[in-house]
């Protein structure tokens, strides 16, 4: 890993692999008797199985849900806007996908998605604009506001596989608000595993509220 990627890693990554959360489940004996008889061929603990099976199956179902979602990507959205006619967005970085794209997005201040079904929600983007940036796994991580046009450019060999804009008045580096606290503070969910999603009025003004409290914390 070179200085670029360990310096990007330790001031924009909210990861946290290190602490777990305690999990009660109930599995069939024959599907507990099969676990066992893995754990024992492969020498690994039941946790350590189930862990990886939870990490494989997680990432195999979204795949399944992007998959599933891309033709609904690109249409307009349609929605609340403010009275000088701005929308409020949460773009899901695709970290668990492309952890580069993410950290480029957070370095360069940018929203950006890639090739084609997915990039076109960029050109949706006003000026004026509010967008939130969602880390997979972890959080909201960052805002800020579209500014400027429409930036096409090659992204790992393919022209104009990226669609970008910026955004100023950016914001990042406060702890994470993640998927629960952001059902808790605004008494209501969102589906994050789509690419972008319009946010109500009600939202933006407790994601807006609560990034700035920890933004002073920092």
């Amino acid at each position: 890993m070179s200085l670029r990627e360990t310096l990007e890693r330790v001031i924009f990554d909210q990861t946290d692999s290190s602490s777990t959360t305690p999990l009660s489940i109930r599995l069939p004996n024959h599907l507990n008797n099969q676990l066992e008889e893995l754990a024992f061929s492969l020498d690994k603990p039941k946790s350590f199985l189930l862990l990886e099976f939870v990490k494989a199956g997680i990432k195999e179902t979204t795949s399944i849900l992007e998959e599933a979602a891309k033709n609904l990507e690109a249409e307009e959205p349609k929605g609340t806007k403010s009275l000088l006619g701005h929308r409020y967005f949460m773009l899901n970085t695709n970290y668990n996908n492309n952890k580069s794209a993410h950290m480029s997005m957070l370095e360069n201040h940018e929203a950006a998605a890639f090739y084609e079904g997915w990039r076109e929600n960029i050109s949706h983007l006003k000026e004026g604009d509010k967008v939130y940036l969602y880390q997979s796994g972890v959080g909201f991580v960052a805002s800020g506001v579209v500014t400027g046009e429409l930036i096409k450019s090659e992204y790992e060999g393919t022209p104009e596989a990226k669609y970008s804009k910026k955004l100023s008045n950016f914001k990042t580096g406060f702890k994470a608000i993640t998927a629960k606290e952001f059902k808790s503070l605004t008494n209501g969910g969102a589906n994050f595993l789509r690419t972008m999603i319009q946010l109500n009025l009600h939202q933006q003004q407790v994601l807006d509220a609560e990034i700035d409290r920890r933004m002073t914390e920092l």
